[in-house]
């Protein structure tokens, strides 16, 4: 039931939900801001099937107003709905099936009373009317929530933002990766000047009076929350056709600012068809044909925001030769949308993969010796006293959490983990484990949309990644990701023979093989127990490890014991 209001409240929640006059900054709450938390028991008895969002934006007073519906399918018996909500919105009214509903609200959560005790199998839906100020993002996208900003020419420029506080800073919802919705309708009205480019299809613009426009984008996939965005501004659209490798003719749109078309058209035409060809052969179909492939400039840097991924890089190539931020965001409607984690512990499935896939397009590119160079910034930007994926539930916030969680690994050694795996198997093999785990067939080619998403874990990868191999490779997920400091490998003259000797983290079983180059000539030396012999080699030259294909601890990375005593020194 909702609590008592004071005259004042009320009068204000009669304002705000007319002209939001009423809505001022709120409060940063740490729970509001974090997602992923553990899910208690309410929330574990039911799934949400779709959301209908319908809001109107009130540009100058940087709020909105409108309502959200939450279908839901019950799992187990339960009368009480518990949704996350930022509590610093004023809710109107909470119905269901026409009836008033009673609620309470707290600073980060929503508690609807159901009229009924449900029952495992029913299907329910409520719908919250509310209005108020979003929390705005201070820097995002690592920080954040809406953004109002203005075009070069002052024309409104908005977005949002929420990988890292989730999808309750702008409406009630079940704030965890693990229950992605099977859809979303977005009816969103703004000033008749602006465009509003989100997720799915546009089904329609309509007119509304005075002087508005009411866009309705529709989503009938399976969606990160995180991964629901709202892009508006004049935009001015570029747009052209993809024919898919399973033969899906895709609509591929750019949103541009109107000041920066000219960029935009250049990017897109140059790089857009060459991208998108590179992840089809190298992995499979794009996963959302039946959609579109769809890009949004935003006043932030970027997010992959599903079929609208959010781009704010200034169109600019880097070193490697082409645009990083479109590469890397592209290459999450695979890793992150057509494959979730449904722990944050699982993250670098999203992050790690999506890094290593940029060394892969230089490979191809800039050619071999670029993609080492690449590589060689990854690797010194790896903290050796962190893993890839901790064991455990984690919050997003508790993975980015700065000088304790794995955040900066996620990425870096991540994707030298990959790189790695990729020796350790060869070719056919690593990309073969790759496309198993995103599309569970080495053949994806002919599959057709809508192809299902779906939740991946690290040991998903480690059962699939031993099947492809045909022996066990727990021993290697349990250096690279799951433990903390860097393998050694050490070398050492005994007679005429050079011995290599690695060692592992809690003397961990380590027989990762690497190439030798002797002679001139390349080769792969394999460990057993550890060790491997390089027999009568005494005069031969030698270099181990000639291309850096093998993640170890050199002495250009401070190893965990100096990182420590660098970050206790800075205290």
């Amino acid at each position: 039931m909702p609590s008592r209001r004071s005259l004042q409240t009320i009068i204000c929640l009669f304002v705000s939900l007319v002209l939001a006059a009423c809505a001022t900054q709120p409060e940063r709450n740490e729970v509001l801001m974090d997602t992923g938390l553990p899910l208690t028991d309410n929330m574990r008895a039911y799934d949400v099937d779709r959301y209908t969002l319908r809001h109107e934006i009130l540009v100058e007073r940087q709020s909105i107003a409108g309502s959200a519906t939450v279908a839901f399918d019950v799992l187990s018996p339960m009368d009480v709905l518990e949704l996350n909500f930022d509590g610093h919105y004023d809710i109107d009214r909470v119905v269901s099936d026409g009836e008033v509903l009673d609620y309470r609200q707290t600073e980060s959560k929503l508690y609807i009373d159901l009229t009924d005790n449900m029952q495992a199998g029913e299907s329910g839906s409520v719908t919250v009317h509310y209005a108020g100020r979003p929390v705005e993002a201070q820097r995002p996208p690592w920080e954040g929530g809406f953004t109002w900003s203005e075009t070069p020419s002052g024309e409104p420029w908005i977005a949002t933002s929420f990988q890292g506080e989730g999808c309750d800073i702008w409406w009630p919802c079940k704030d965890h990766p693990a229950d992605e919705t099977g859809g979303v309708d977005l009816f969103i009205t703004v000033p008749g000047d602006l465009v509003v480019a989100s997720n799915g299809v546009l089904v329609d613009v309509s007119d509304t009076p005075p002087g508005r426009r009411t866009f309705h984008w529709q989503t009938n996939v399976s969606t990160n929350l995180y991964g629901i965005a709202l892009n508006i501004a004049p935009y001015v659209l570029i747009e052209s056709e993809y024919e898919s490798t399973n033969g899906t003719v895709i609509p591929v749109v750019f949103y541009a600012i109107e000041d920066h078309e000219e960029d935009a058209r250049n990017l897109f035409e140059a790089d857009m068809d060459r991208m998108i060809e590179f992840f089809e052969r190298r992995l499979g179909p794009y996963p959302w044909g039946q959609e579109k492939i769809g890009i949004a400039e935003t006043p932030h840097l970027g997010m992959e925001h599903q079929t609208i991924n959010a781009y704010g890089n200034e169109f600019r190539r880097d070193r490697y030769g082409f645009d990083w931020l479109l590469h890397h965001e592209f290459s999450h409607e695979w890793f992150g949308n057509l494959l979730s984690s449904s722990n944050y512990a699982d993250l670098w499935l999203h992050e790690g993969t999506g890094a290593y896939m940029q060394t892969v397009y230089t490979e191809e590119v800039m050619g071999d010796a670029a993609a080492h160079h690449r590589m060689y910034e990854t690797y010194l930007r790896i903290d050796a006293c962190q893993p890839v994926a901790p064991l455990g539930e984690f919050s997003d916030d508790q993975m980015y959490e700065e000088g304790k969680g794995p955040g900066r690994n996620i990425y870096a050694k991540g994707a030298w983990a990959l790189h790695s795996l990729r020796y350790l198997l060869g070719e056919e093999r690593f990309w073969d484990a790759i496309r198993l785990l995103l599309y569970d067939t080495t053949e994806p080619k002919r599959l057709r949309p809508p192809i299902p998403a779906r939740y991946r874990t690290t040991d998903d990868f480690v059962a699939i990644a031993g099947d492809v191999a045909g022996r066990d490779l727990q021993w290697f997920f349990e250096v690279y990701v799951r433990g903390n400091e860097l393998p050694v490998l050490a070398s050492e003259q005994d007679g005429p023979d050079v011995v290599l000797r690695w060692s592992a983290e809690n003397d961990r079983p380590f027989d990762m093989p690497v190439p030798v180059r002797i002679d001139g000539r390349i080769e792969r030396v394999e460990f057993t127990d550890n060790e491997a012999r390089l027999a009568d080699t005494r005069l031969a030259d030698i270099a181990i490890d000639p291309e850096m294909q093998i993640l170890r601890q050199l002495s250009s990375l401070p190893t965990c014991e100096q990182q420590q005593a660098e970050k206790e020194n800075d205290v």
